[in-house]
Formats: C-alpha cells, structure tokens, sequence
C-alpha cells in the first residue's frame, strides 16, 4: 500500500511505526484535562510547552551530556581518574578499589547514554524493517548494562564516598535518581514483554525516555558544582553537597519530589490513558501515594546500611 507522502509500505510496517510513536509528543496520546496541572510560573519557565516537556528536555539534555561525557574519557585517557576526581583533587576518593568502580561506573554510563541515544534519536532504525534488529538490541544492551554494571556500582559510590557536610540529604538524592531510574526501565521492560495492548510499543517508549532522563538528572549538578568549584576552588565537599540540594530543587517544581514516577512531568509523558499499562494502575493507591512521599525518609537509613555492609 502506499503512505500519504507516495512511497510504498510493505504489510506489517504499523507495528514499526508504533514505536515511532513512543517520540512523539506527548500531548497527542493523552488528554491534557486528565494531567496535573501546571503552576503559571512552570508554564513560563517551559515557554508555554504543554505536554512535551521531558521532550523537550531530553532533546536539550543530549549536548551536556555529549560535553560531560567526552570530558571524562579524555580526563580517563590522560590522567586514569574521573574528570570530576581530578577536579576536586580527589576529596571525594576513598581508596583504590573505589577509583577502579568509578572508572567502571563511569566507562558503562557513557556507553549506556550512547545506546540511550540509538534508542531515542534512531528513528530510521526503528522505522525500518531491515535495520529494527539494531534498535531491539541496543535497548537489549542498555538494559543489561544498567541492571548489572551502572546501577550496583553508582549504588556502591553512592554509600561509600566521603561526604562531608550534609551526608543524609545528599545520599538521599543520589539514591532516588538511581532508584526511579530503575523503576521506569524495568516498567519499561515489562510492558515490552507483556504487549498488553495495541500502544504497548509506545507506552515501552515513553516509559524508557524517562528512564533516560531520570539518569541524567546528575548533569545539572556537575555544571553547577563545575561553575562552584570554579569560584570556591578550596571547598570541593560544601560546593558538592550544595550543588547537589540546590538543583534537587527540580524535583519541587516538575512534581517528582512528592510523587516520584506519578510526578506530572513524567505523567504528561506517558499520558494518563497509558498509566494503568505503565504503572499497573491508572490512579495510585493510597498506599502509592504515600509510599512515594516517604521514600525519603527511608533513603537514610537504607544509606547508612549500605555504608555499614560495604566498609
């Protein structure tokens, strides 16, 4: 059959382009009256965006990303240490197994962004019949390559670096990234496997978007703690503890903070007509709710666990 722009299909080419449809905008999939609402001050800070948001900033994102990455492997390259090691003249460092899973953790989060970025920005690859096999098995990797190297080992780095000042809230933020990082691509995961429904594909490609994101929530912290270092060049451990509180200030804004996943900027992502197959439920329970608000207060003892199993 022929397409609206003239060029031929073959039979079967609908279920490639649903997965096409993961990337598209977000308000197409979903009724934007079922959403959060949105303050008018987050409404100004997105310029008016109105359900492509994690879009938006996920096509941002990349460039950091790329400039964070290749600073790290040229830092790795020259000098065997983390760009940011190196940096703060190693007051974060506790040893030399620690260096060796830091240069571990860092190699395998490069190549998951990498993949990550075949995943999101391929869109030939996952358009084409004859090159879809290369999408499928770049997120095979991705998955397997966060499960088993970059999640125990950012988990590990986590419990055991040194932190100075305000060690709780700081191991709290770091452990949330991972954990809901975890959570979208293993829902993620799941929904592929299951194929529930006819927008499995794009619930899948949502759900891994925002995985995605969620593991880059480290980039605006290691700008500012850059900019601060820069300006305080002697007090590396009070620059990263703020740098990290400061930018988790996000989390207010977009909803993550008391919600987590069910946050509005991930809702209006995945649509709220996707949640049941996303989430398992279309509203969370009450139990959810709350579960989400006081994972807070259980990052700290879990941190302080973690600390005393691995020293």
């Amino acid at each position: 059959m022929m397409a609206e722009d003239g060029r031929g299909r073959c039979a079967g080419d609908e279920s490639f382009d649903m997965a096409n449809d993961a990337f598209a905008d977000a308000g197409h999939g979903a009724n934007a009256s079922s959403l959060h609402q949105r303050s008018p001050a987050v409404i100004s800070l997105l310029s008016g965006r109105t359900g492509g948001e994690l879009e938006y900033f996920l096509r941002v994102f990349w460039v950091p990303a790329a400039v964070f990455a290749t600073a790290e492997m040229l830092t790795f390259l020259v000098r065997r240490a983390s760009f940011f090691v190196v940096l703060t003249d190693n007051a974060f460092e506790v040893g030399p197994t620690y260096s060796k899973v830091v240069e571990v953790h860092v190699w395998a989060s490069i190549v998951m962004w990498c993949l990550a970025a075949v995943q999101i920005l391929g869109e030939q690859l996952r358009r084409r019949r004859d090159l879809a096999w290369i999408h499928r098995l770049a997120g095979k990797v991705m998955l397997l390559l966060f499960f088993f190297v970059v999640l125990p080992t950012s988990l590990y780095l986590s419990a055991l670096q040194r932190i100075d000042i305000l060690a709780p809230a700081v191991a709290a933020v770091l452990l949330d990234t991972a954990f809901c990082t975890t959570f979208f691509l293993y829902r993620g995961w799941r929904v592929v496997r299951r194929r529930a429904s006819s927008k499995s594909l794009m619930v899948h490609g949502k759900l891994m978007q925002c995985g995605t994101m969620m593991s880059m929530a480290i980039l605006p912290q290691r700008f500012l703690q850059l900019y601060l270092t820069m300006q305080l060049k002697n007090r590396h451990q009070a620059n990263y503890s703020i740098s990290i509180l400061v930018t988790s200030i996000l989390f207010f804004v977009f909803g993550h903070f008391q919600e987590g996943p069910r946050g509005f900027i991930w809702m209006n992502c995945i649509g709220m007509d996707n949640a049941e197959e996303a989430f398992g439920s279309r509203h969370a329970s009450a139990v959810e709710r709350w579960s989400w608000k006081l994972r807070w207060l259980a990052y700290v003892p879990i941190y302080y666990a973690m600390r005393f199993a691995l020293q």
